[in-house]
C-alpha cells in the first residue's frame, strides 16, 4: 500500500480514513490521466487540509469516492466512520441508477447543494482536482481520452462549469473558487484531441 502523505501526521482519524481509502481504491487508475486513483483522493484531502479545515471534513475528502468509485458499500463505510463523515460521503456519491450522464451529474449537483456548505466545500475541492486531472489527461493524450473517461470532454467541461456555478451561487466565499475559475479557463483554451469542448 502507498504510504500515507506527511500531512496526515499524528491524526488517528486521518490515518484511518487514508487506510480505508487506500483499500477502497487499491489497484485503480484515474481515467483522465492514468495515475493511481488514491492520488486523487489524497489531493482532495490535501486541498482541504491546506485550507485549514477540520479533520472530519478532511477525512470525508479522503473517503469521498470510496463508495461511488471504490469498492466499499455504504454499509461498510458506515461501520468505519462517524455518522457525519458517512453522511458527507454519501452526499457526494452519485446515484448509479441514473443512466444518463447529464442527468446523473445534475442530480449529484442538486444533492450536494441540498446537503449544504460542508458537502459543497468537499465538492469544490473534488472538482478542482478533477479539472486538473482532465487537463493533465488531455495534455498527455494522443487521442482516446474520451474512450477512457466514458463520455465526451465537452460533457465533462459542461458539468464542471455547472458545478462551479453551483458552488459560486451557494458558497460564494469558497476558498477554492478562484482556483476553480482559473482551471476552467485553462481547460477551455486547451486543444482537445477528440471531439470539441463546449460549455
Amino acid at each position: 500500500m502507498r504510504s500515507a502523505p506527511g500531512w496526515i501526521g499524528g491524526s488517528a482519524l486521518l490515518a484511518r480514513a487514508y487506510s480505508v481509502a487506500a483499500e477502497a481504491h487499491a489497484g485503480q487508475k484515474r481515467a483522465t490521466d492514468g495515475t493511481p486513483f488514491i492520488g486523487h483522493v489524497v489531493e482532495v484531502g490535501g486541498l482541504l487540509e491546506e485550507a485549514g479545515l477540520d479533520e472530519d471534513l478532511v477525512a470525508a475528502g479522503l473517503l469521498h469516492d470510496s463508495v461511488e468509485r471504490g469498492t466499499l458499500s455504504s454499509e461498510r463505510l458506515r461501520q468505519e466512520v462517524a455518522d457525519e463523515i458517512w453522511s458527507l460521503v454519501m452526499a457526494l456519491t452519485e446515484d448509479p441508477a441514473i443512466v444518463s450522464f447529464e442527468q446523473r451529474k445534475a442530480a449529484l449537483r442538486e444533492q450536494v447543494r441540498e446537503a449544504g456548505g460542508r458537502a459543497i466545500t468537499i465538492f469544490a475541492a473534488d472538482k478542482l482536482s478533477d479539472i486538473r486531472g482532465l487537463r493533465r489527461g488531455i495534455a498527455r493524450s494522443r487521442g482516446g481520452i474520451e474512450a477512457r473517461i466514458g463520455t465526451t470532454v465537452s460533457a465533462m467541461a459542461a458539468h464542471y462549469g455547472k458545478s462551479v456555478a453551483m458552488i459560486e451561487e451557494n458558497e460564494p466565499d469558497s476558498e477554492f473558487l478562484a482556483a476553480l475559475r482559473a482551471e476552467l479557463e485553462g481547460l477551455a483554451t486547451m486543444a482537445v484531441p477528440v471531439g470539441r469542448m463546449s460549455g
